[in-house]
């Protein structure tokens, strides 16, 4: 990750009436001095997906730069991925403007819960992240062990040694 601490914990905070909300502070200390621009994304989980802009470049040369463009999935895919994406700068107040078609989306209207991914944050309708998270905790050791699982076999893979079950 370029210039970025990586984002974890979960917060509980207000939209405005203008539509921005506060970037939390244990978020904000995350990022190089000089970064203060998010790119807003349609998540999993009918979240807003926010990652900083250098993060997000850092992305775009890591991945998406090495998918097919010219099947009829990949089209749809980078233009929906491009055409519903928003960006905007941190205020003097730690403050961003979200994008009102990511809201409506979202199903948000004024509390949010936000959420560290690691590199990125999510924003969530809160009733909607209770369910999710109550959903998948009962779930968490298997998906936990199955992750593991994946990490190990992508790590063989890496290194050469193929298991053969």
């Amino acid at each position: 990750m370029v210039g970025v601490g990586r984002f974890i914990g979960e917060f509980e905070y207000t939209i405005d009436g203008k539509g921005r909300l506060a970037v939390p502070v244990e978020f904000r200390k995350k990022l190089s001095p000089d970064e203060n621009k998010f790119i807003f994304l349609p998540g999993r989980f009918q979240t807003i997906e926010v990652h900083p802009s250098t993060e997000w470049n850092d992305y775009e040369d890591r991945v998406l730069r090495h998918l097919p463009e010219h099947t009829e999935e990949a089209q749809r895919f980078f233009i929906l991925l491009y055409s519903q994406a928003g960006e905007a700068t941190l205020d003097v107040q730690g403050r961003v403007l979200l994008p009102k078609h990511l809201r409506e989306w979202a199903g948000i209207k004024n509390d949010v819960v936000i959420t560290g991914a690691g590199k990125y944050f999510l924003i969530w309708e809160p009733e909607r992240y209770r369910k999710f998270v109550a959903e998948s905790m009962l779930n968490y050791q298997r998906d936990r062990n199955e992750a593991g699982r994946q990490a190990w076999e992508m790590m063989l893979r890496f290194r050469g040694d193929v298991r053969k079950d």
